[in-house]
């Protein structure tokens, strides 16, 4: 069987006006990160990433780790299907209407800066109503189509490389969720919940055969938990 290897990118920078880079805590992530891959054994024979650049970052930082030591790994592809859901788009079409429907939020909605619960909770209930389907908005990005983009992905990934293939993919929490969805049959709103729980620079290993795939790892973070450093595990 081959496998694919679905990393998540190392923490961005999370309530800075560019979210989209890496922060000084994500880059130290993606540097260990390297050095375990350099460490574990065979390369890998194909390495991708989205367009994102909290996802390049993380990439090329993990092959400059393999170069600095001898083991280059081939030079990355790039695809938009390993691409994260633009979460913020989804959060400002849906939280006006949200709030019409049920002001108690407005108060709330003022505390989701200093207080992660809260944030998380509206971000719930947000992602939620998004994921149903039954409130699409034309201009906004459906739930529907971000699933058959990187459901596609994988699929093109599978039937490129065949037996005995490993491939690493540098992407995001949803995409990774989308592809145990695939392998466990799960419902959107449990790959949505399941979505949240991806830490940063995690690991999971998925094998396939005839177009089919099957979890073999889920989240993996031991290159980070053997620092003995609780700052380096991240979700945001």
């Amino acid at each position: 069987m081959s496998s694919i290897y679905l990393i998540r990118h190392a923490q961005a920078s999370f309530g800075d006006k560019n979210y989209d880079q890496l922060s000084d805590i994500g880059f130290r992530q993606a540097k260990i990160l390297g050095d375990h891959l350099l460490l574990s054994g065979r390369p890998f024979d194909a390495v991708y990433h989205g367009t994102l650049n909290r996802q390049r970052q993380t990439a090329e930082t993990v092959m400059a780790r393999h170069e600095k030591f001898g083991r280059e790994l081939p030079a990355s592809a790039v695809s938009d299907a390993f691409d994260e859901y633009d979460a913020i788009a989804v959060w400002d079409a849906y939280l006006p209407l949200m709030t019409e429907e049920d002001p108690s939020l407005k108060n709330e909605i003022k505390q989701i800066k200093t207080d992660k619960k809260i944030f998380q909770k509206i971000f719930s209930r947000v992602m939620f109503r998004w994921i149903s389907g039954r409130y699409d908005m034309e201009g906004v990005p459906r739930w529907k189509d971000f699933k058959a983009s990187v459901n596609e992905g994988l699929h093109r990934l599978m039937e490129t490389h065949g037996a005995g293939s490993r491939i690493a993919v540098f992407t995001s929490g949803g995409p990774i969720s989308l592809a145990i969805q695939q392998a466990l049959d799960l419902s959107d709103k449990k790959t949505m919940e399941l979505s949240w729980q991806v830490m940063n620079t995690s690991i999971t290993h998925l094998k396939y055969k005839d177009g089919k795939m099957a979890l073999a790892g889920f989240n993996d973070i031991a290159h980070l938990k053997f620092t003995q450093n609780e700052a380096l595990l991240t979700y945001r």
